[in-house]
């Protein structure tokens, strides 16, 4: 097993950066699918907190960028890399704020209203998905009919976190 570590509670707040997968060969690593878009989040000396175990810090990462293998210090065997399968890793959502300097965080969309320049009420976002090379934003409308807004220059002009808004022309209405 790994080392036992003072385990910290998760925060609501805090954000999924990766899903750990399981042992990847027989030396402590595992392959960890990504929920980041934040490239070095998985560098050495990386402190992540992962659930029910508390912080682990990266010592090594190889592999595509996309789908890291990835140690944590004081796991060198397969059966220490296996206690980890299956676990959610998080940074704390101010963590994750630093990490994006002129961004946003799609945890920090959810809930902002939706409204064309003219400002008509479009919706309110629900959830937002990764569909290929674009996001998009699912937003509803006061029925609860949903509507699917890619985060295209063409159609999101604006995204003003401050003013809790989001400022679209549907794709329809683009033309």
């Amino acid at each position: 097993m790994g080392p036992r570590s003072t385990s910290r509670s998760i925060n609501d707040d805090d954000l999924v950066v990766g899903f750990i997968l399981g042992p990847h060969g027989v030396r402590g690593e595992v392959r960890i699918d990504l929920r980041t878009d934040v490239t070095d989040r998985f560098r050495a000396g990386a402190v992540l907190q992962c659930d029910d175990i508390g912080p682990l810090t990266v010592v090594g990462v190889r592999g595509e960028v996309a789908k890291p293998i990835v140690q944590f210090e004081g796991y060198e065997s397969r059966a220490a890399a296996e206690s980890l399968r299956r676990r959610f890793l998080r940074v704390a959502r101010s963590e994750s704020r630093r990490a994006t300097t002129g961004a946003y965080l799609w945890a920090d969309l959810l809930g902002v209203r939706v409204e064309t320049p003219e400002g008509t009420w479009l919706g309110i976002v629900r959830e937002l998905l990764r569909a290929g090379e674009n996001d998009v934003l699912v937003i509803a409308d006061a029925s609860g009919r949903e509507r699917l807004l890619p985060m295209l220059e063409s159609v999101v002009k604006a995204v003003d976190l401050e003013g809790g808004r989001i400022v679209a022309v549907p794709p329809e209405e683009a033309g």
